[in-house]
C-alpha cells in the first residue's frame, strides 16, 4: 500500500486494503490511500449528508494512478475503503473516470454498498 506519510490509518486497513488488491487483482503501485482528518464535502444533490470517502483518478507520466480518500469522520472506514474500492473497480472495467462529483445514484451505491459489506465479510472470515 502506498500510504500517505504520517497518517495512522485503523487497525486492519492495510491488510484489507491487500485483501482487496489482490482479489481484485489491482496493481498497488497505481493506487494511493489518504485517511484525512480533514472535513467531508457535502454530498451534491437534494440528499443530506456527506461523502464518507472518495476515488481520485490522474494520468502521471501516461500511467493511471488512483486515490481513494476514507475520511476520519467515517463511521465504518473499512466498509468505506471497500466501497471507494468497488467504484474502482467499476472504473477500470468500464474504463470511465468522471472526474466530477455529481450527486449519488441510489441504486449504484445500494450495489457498491452490498460489493463492500461482501467483500469486508469475506476479508473477516479468512482471518
Amino acid at each position: 500500500m502506498t500510504s500517505v506519510e504520517g497518517t495512522e490509518y485503523p487497525g486492519q486497513f492495510a491488510e484489507f486494503l491487500d485483501f482487496l488488491c489482490e482479489k481484485y487483482h489491482m496493481d498497488r503501485s497505481r493506487l494511493f490511500i489518504e485517511y484525512s482528518s480533514r472535513p467531508p464535502p457535502p454530498l451534491k444533490g437534494t440528499r443530506a449528508g456527506y461523502y464518507e470517502g472518495l476515488l481520485s483518478y490522474r494520468e502521471k507520466n501516461g500511467h493511471s494512478e488512483f486515490l481513494i480518500t476514507v475520511f476520519k469522520a467515517s463511521r465504518q472506514p473499512l466498509l468505506t475503503l471497500a466501497h471507494e474500492f468497488a467504484h474502482l473497480v467499476k472504473n477500470l472495467k468500464s474504463g470511465n473516470f468522471d472526474k466530477h462529483l455529481r450527486p449519488p445514484n441510489n441504486a449504484a451505491e445500494k450495489a457498491f454498498d452490498k460489493q463492500a459489506l461482501n467483500d469486508l465479510t469475506e476479508f473477516q472470515s479468512t482471518g
